[in-house]
């Protein structure tokens, strides 16, 4: 497996880094990986190996604001911003394998901003995979609170009004005390820019998800605390034009890449590749 690092220059200027798994022989797809709130592209290795030993080349970056790219932490003004950043590093990524079927895999936030991104570029994309996607806004966020995030995302971006609990990322202790003292791991609260940037997005999604007309695997924990699994099914059963594989985890958490069970999901995900491939 081959392993490299770089970075490019976002429209607004912002150094965004980027690293690629790679066989050593000739790649048989691409996957673009987009990662969750708070946290970083490194955190995917292991997920990366797997793909990689399928033929795959995995690439992925790190969001603005997150990781080792520039930003300020956890924030963006709007989700344009997010957005951008994805056209431009797809482009680089399809310049350097023409041809080749590429994939777009995303968890958390990252699912939400790949679903933001498949569903106005979906020509190209071969298939669409998404693990714990932020569809749903948690319960614990109420309703009057959603609509002051979106204010305050307008007003007062940079106002950070709440965070989210670590302990709900795995039932594995080991993942979460490594979660807690990775350095490139922001573990404070969420910037009103990007809750009211990812809360609108959740609120436009449901009309367009019958656009979706793409090979689509969901994946969720039935015990995620972080994100609701509803999003999910109400995504499953909208995507009434795609071909859609869902797998919902009995008991697991929020990084189902992370948890005891993690083989069987990456097992599930390999699966999915093989018989979209293979169509």
């Amino acid at each position: 497996m081959r392993q490299s690092e770089g970075t490019f220059t976002a429209s607004d200027g912002l150094t965004i880094f980027h690293q690629a798994w790679q066989p050593n022989g000739d790649p048989t797809a691409v996957v673009l990986l987009f990662h969750g709130l708070g946290e970083h592209s490194g955190r995917y290795g292991h997920v990366a190996a797997a793909l990689v030993e399928r033929g795959c080349a995995v690439h992925a970056l790190d969001h603005r604001g997150h990781g080792r790219s520039e930003g300020k932490r956890v924030f963006v003004k709007d989700y344009a911003e997010f957005q951008r950043d994805l056209v431009h590093f797809r482009t680089l990524v399809e310049e350097q394998h023409p041809g080749l079927p590429l994939f777009v895999l995303g968890h958390s936030m990252g699912g939400n901003l790949a679903m933001g991104h498949v569903l106005d570029h979906q020509a190209g994309v071969r298939g669409l995979a998404l693990s714990g996607a932020a569809l749903a806004v948690t319960p614990d966020v109420s309703p009057a609170l959603q609509k002051v995030a979106g204010v305050l995302a307008k007003v007062a971006p940079g106002l950070r009004p709440q965070g989210l609990d670590a302990n709900g990322v795995s039932r594995d202790p080991a993942v979460v005390q490594a979660y807690l003292s990775d350095p490139l791991v922001y573990s404070g609260k969420v910037s009103a820019g990007l809750a009211g940037a990812l809360f609108g997005a959740i609120d436009r999604f449901p009309a367009r998800f019958a656009e979706l007309r793409l090979p689509l695997l969901i994946m969720h924990g039935t015990a995620d605390r972080l994100v609701p699994v509803s999003g999910s099914r109400a995504l499953e059963a909208g995507a009434t034009n795609a071909t859609v594989t869902s797998h919902y985890y009995e008991g697991l958490f929020h990084e189902i890449f992370n948890e005891p069970e993690r083989q069987q999901v990456i097992d599930d995900l390999l699966a999915w590749l093989d018989g979209v491939l293979g169509q």
